[in-house]
């Protein structure tokens, strides 16, 4: 078995069913697909940004990803963008900044009981008194109820999609997952705007299509009410409360650091755009399925998101390894 990264042979063979597998010895390789088959070897795209290829004597190693459930679609295609561009000599590979187990080791020393531990239910979650900015439970919960199908067919039939960008405005306001003048730019747009706005939210989390062309669409809407290219906490905060365990808030400067451990051959754009977001999203998605398998369960991609935020950010890479 070599770990080598391979020139990708124009056009992909692969599996015609498009399969997705998990290698039982390596699972922080994450997800793969089949992208060749030439005599006693195979080659699998892998969610870490590496085509190995495998010898015929190691098929058996790989099992269906078959829990996958609505982000198989999202995983098959951009494992098959990556593998179709080939090698890049130019894309820069991310050094992690340590291992993964140094994240999980600082994580527990300070909630003991992970994600069940009451300081980070107290810290992240919910509280006994009222629901402050940090608190992701409250907010996502209602955020589901005000901006679910139901809610935005009726904004569509009666014509109110106004209303929908203020239902957005008050959601994030209340919350720390965005600057609060996004919020404010937000409310500062004319009732037209405001429509266009909640029209874009709408077929951002319930319109037909894949989840990218739907993003790209949002990001275009949002580039001419801004007049801006949208940052990544503004442009992937809705789904990310909403739809939470399918979609993540991204945090570009920890994530980054995050992508070094996960998927360090990807790319990622310094602002939003829908081919970087999908990336991301493989960095949350192999950062919990690493969190399950050392036996911390998240709740949801909000979990991942404050785990990366708690373990990576600036203040904390000072502590990560230490033994106090």
């Amino acid at each position: 078995m070599s770990p080598a990264t391979l020139e990708t042979p124009t056009p992909l063979v692969g599996d015609p069913d498009g399969h997705l597998y998990r290698h039982t010895k390596r699972p922080e390789w994450g997800v793969s697909i089949m992208v060749w088959e030439r005599g006693d070897a195979r080659a699998y795209q892998f969610e870490d940004g590496q085509l190995r290829k495998i010898r015929k004597g190691y098929y058996k190693l790989f099992q269906p990803a078959d829990d996958l459930g609505e982000r198989t679609e999202s995983i098959r295609n951009n494992l098959l963008r990556v593998a179709g561009a080939g090698v890049d000599p130019d894309r820069k590979v991310i050094e992690p900044v340590c291992p993964f187990s140094a994240q999980v080791d600082l994580f527990t020393k300070l909630y003991p009981k992970g994600f069940q531990d009451p300081e980070w239910i107290d810290d992240h979650r919910a509280s006994d008194g009222a629901a402050l900015k940090r608190h992701r439970g409250p907010i996502s919960t209602e955020a589901k109820e005000v901006l679910s199908a139901a809610r935005c067919k009726e904004a569509r039939s009666s014509g109110e999609y106004a209303g929908l960008s203020e239902t957005v405005a008050d959601l994030l306001a209340r919350t720390n997952l965005v600057p609060i003048s996004y919020a404010k730019a937000l409310r500062g747009l004319d009732p037209d705007e405001k429509a266009r706005y909640g029209e874009s939210v709408d077929a951002l989390l319930h319109g037909e299509g894949g989840y990218e062309e739907r993003f790209r669409a949002y990001l275009a809407t949002q580039r001419t009410l801004f007049k801006t290219r949208p940052a990544w906490r503004p442009a992937t905060a809705v789904a990310g409360l909403v739809q939470a365990d399918e979609h993540v808030i991204v945090r570009r400067s920890a994530f980054l650091r995050q992508a070094g451990s996960v998927a360090p051959g990807a790319r990622y754009s310094p602002r939003a755009t829908s081919r970087s977001y999908l990336n991301f999203l493989r960095v949350a998605n192999g950062t919990r399925e690493r969190l399950s398998a050392a036996g911390h369960e998240p709740r949801d991609l909000l979990d991942v998101h404050d785990f990366i935020w708690t373990t990576l950010r600036k203040s904390a890479l000072e502590h990560l390894g230490s033994s106090g």
